[in-house]
């Protein structure tokens, strides 16, 4: 769902350029549009990806610091609440007082077994994540910005793309509804409505 979500994001800028871009200014050049709309792309998904390197980063050094501390003191008093302070922290936060105990306690017998990662800013498979993340933006951008480049009739050009895109938003919104629980055509609708939103209010501020 993340990777969909970072599409779902991608598509929704793109919206947002077409309206302003495509729409605004009938003269405005195939190229130029299709330029705008990849270097919009790059330029986000470079900051999203190094969001998500440097994010995943953190969380993973956290952890370790964690588990070092752990190690060092699994004989003392406190080790037991120590390690329920941090299960709070996780999805384990439902679990009954006795439960966390159980849990603590199986996880300080088990402790000194823990391999502890390497010290590095920045691991290979987070590198290569926040490359992903560029590569999505970039497919995304490039397959919006298609029409405009095999279609002469730019108006015609920006309902194909602008459709793809919000029947893209739809299917995220019922993708996201289903993992919810929720109703997934509902949601798909209200996501659909809101890109719809998106490029009609990105075209009335751009011509305003």
């Amino acid at each position: 769902m993340d990777r969909l979500g970072e599409a779902a994001f991608a598509v929704l800028m793109v919206i947002i350029i077409n309206g302003y871009v495509a729409l605004s200014d009938l003269n405005t050049g195939f190229l130029y549009i299709v330029v705008v709309n990849l270097g919009a792309c790059l330029s986000w998904g470079a900051i999203d990806g190094l969001i998500y390197a440097l994010s995943s980063s953190m969380e993973r050094n956290n952890t370790r610091k964690k588990l070092i501390a752990l190690k060092a003191c699994v004989k003392g008093k406190n080790t037991t609440e120590l390690v329920k302070k941090n299960i709070n922290d996780t999805f384990l936060v439902n679990f009954s007082e006795e439960g966390k105990t159980a849990i603590a306690q199986d996880i300080i017998t088990h402790v000194q077994d823990a391999s502890i990662s390497d010290n590095k800013v920045l691991t290979r498979e987070e590198i290569l994540g926040g490359l992903s993340i560029v590569g999505i933006y970039m497919t995304v951008g490039f397959l919006l910005a298609l029409p405009f480049l095999i279609i002469p009739n730019k108006l015609l050009a920006w309902v194909i793309s602008n459709g793809i895109g919000v029947a893209w938003v739809f299917g995220y919104g019922v993708k996201l509804g289903v993992s919810a629980g929720k109703n997934r055509w509902l949601l798909g609708s209200i996501m659909a409505v809101v890109a719809v939103l998106f490029l009609v209010a990105s075209y009335v501020a751009w011509a305003a």
